[in-house]
């Protein structure tokens, strides 16, 4: 009897850890499709930014730093004319609009929400303008970390200064946290270069002007 007791013990036990081990794997299977989702969309929707200098800083492009149950709950705002993260019947689904990404509640646990807005109206001063409803993008991103890279430093940095600007290379950093509180979160980054960014350097130049100097 003793013996079987202990065979039975042991046995339940392995069966335990093949059972734990089965749930964390589909977790993880799991964290990384939503993981991957929120990083494509992104990916897409920083390589549509649009921008164009202007007083009101219509289209500035803005970084706010959060924490929340422990992992960062970044926020970033910018204008593009992609349709990422948006429902198919968005009115801002197929044109320029202003996006916000940030990490909120739902229900009592930290989730990936977006809000969007008319492209020229400032995230600031006219967000409740226009009554905008939050998008719930994903329960299972709970964190979002944003670095902006400092090319003076050649260091990632958390600070973003010239707000009426883009930048040209940024870190984000998606986490995707587990049921179980011992388990770390999986974190997902990429670092993505904002095609939009390089030609703020650039001086444009109208065509008109152009053909009228070479003519002269």
């Amino acid at each position: 009897m003793v013996i079987m007791v202990i065979a039975m013990s042991i046995a339940f036990q392995a069966f335990s850890g093949t059972i734990r081990g089965w749930k964390r794997g589909m977790e993880v299977m799991e964290g990384i499709k939503h993981g991957d989702f929120a990083m494509t969309q992104l990916v897409s929707s920083l390589n549509s930014t649009i921008y164009f200098s202007n007083q009101r800083k219509v289209y500035a492009f803005t970084i706010e730093k959060g924490s929340n149950n422990g992992l960062p709950a970044d926020s970033i705002s910018f204008v593009t004319s992609s349709g990422a993260f948006m429902p198919h019947d968005s009115p801002f689904a197929n044109g320029p609009h202003r996006i916000n990404l940030f990490i909120d509640d739902d229900d009592g646990a930290p989730a990936l929400f977006a809000t969007a807005m008319p492209a020229v109206a400032n995230s600031e001063d006219e967000e409740d303008t226009y009554d905008t409803e939050p998008i719930l993008i994903s329960r299972e991103v709970q964190g979002l970390e944003i670095l902006i890279w400092d090319a003076d430093a050649e260091d990632w940095t958390e600070e973003w200064e010239p707000e009426n600007s883009v930048p040209e290379r940024i870190m984000i950093s998606a986490f995707v946290a587990s049921e179980d509180p011992d388990e770390e979160p999986i974190q997902f980054s990429r670092m993505i270069e904002i095609p939009v960014a390089a030609s703020i350097k650039e001086k444009l130049t109208s065509p008109t002007l152009q053909s009228s100097q070479n003519s002269r």
